[in-house]
């Protein structure tokens, strides 16, 4: 199978432009589409990640999008039908396979992993979002395809966990240079320094080699 690796400037898609103004990041995966005169209508499934008010806020703007056709939120959760223009229907080509979830960070940038038996199919995808969305052929090369899942989207952190991310996410801490170290932010999370630092070291061991993979 060829596989190809994609980046794309999404700042004028309806999540990517979103993702960038809430300061979240968003993993899933389109499962289905068809076309009508309308256009394209997309359902996708996706997990949120970032502070809880950031993620609420992003959700709620992402009701009122007039691409938002249909939506539905269990927690991180969204299940969503978005109707996308007709010339954009490559990107959701039945002969493409969506290998890994699509990334799309909190600053509007989506990774794609695609797979297809014709190279030309990837080819045609390349050239679309070439033209709409800055997009960058990665790499694409064929080969054996070690490992596929539909189900897991993101790496499962307890609440703890996901707690201790959100607020160094929130706090600076990823930034450069750091705006808070972790004594501070236990303080914040009033937990001690070694139960604080504990939750956000396991968070960084499932989260981080997971998101790295996307390059």
């Amino acid at each position: 199978m060829w596989v190809a690796k994609i980046k794309l400037n999404g700042e004028k898609g309806s999540i990517g432009s979103r993702t960038k103004k809430f300061g979240v990041s968003v993993s899933g995966y389109p499962i289905s589409s068809y076309k009508t005169k309308k256009g394209i209508y997309v359902y996708l499934v996706g997990f949120v990640l970032g502070g809880e008010k950031n993620k609420k806020d992003f959700i709620k703007d992402i009701k009122k999008g007039e691409k938002t056709q249909n939506l539905e939120v269990k927690g991180d959760l969204i299940i969503a039908q978005i109707l996308e223009p007709s010339h954009l229907e490559q990107m959701y080509s039945h002969k493409l396979i969506n290998l890994k979830p699509i990334i799309i960070d909190e600053h509007g940038f989506n990774y794609w992993t695609l797979g297809s038996w014709d190279k030309k199919e990837l080819i045609k995808f390349v050239k679309v979002v070439e033209r709409e969305y800055k997009g960058e052929l990665m790499s694409i090369n064929q080969e054996k395809v070690e490992d596929f899942s539909i189900i897991h989207m993101q790496p499962k952190l307890t609440n703890k966990q996901k707690q201790a991310m959100n607020l160094a996410i929130k706090h600076g801490y990823y930034n450069y240079p750091r705006k808070i170290d972790v004594q501070e932010l236990a303080k914040l999370s009033k937990l001690s320094f070694s139960t604080f630092h504990a939750h956000l070291r396991k968070a960084e061991q499932k989260l981080l080699p997971y998101f790295f993979n996307r390059y």
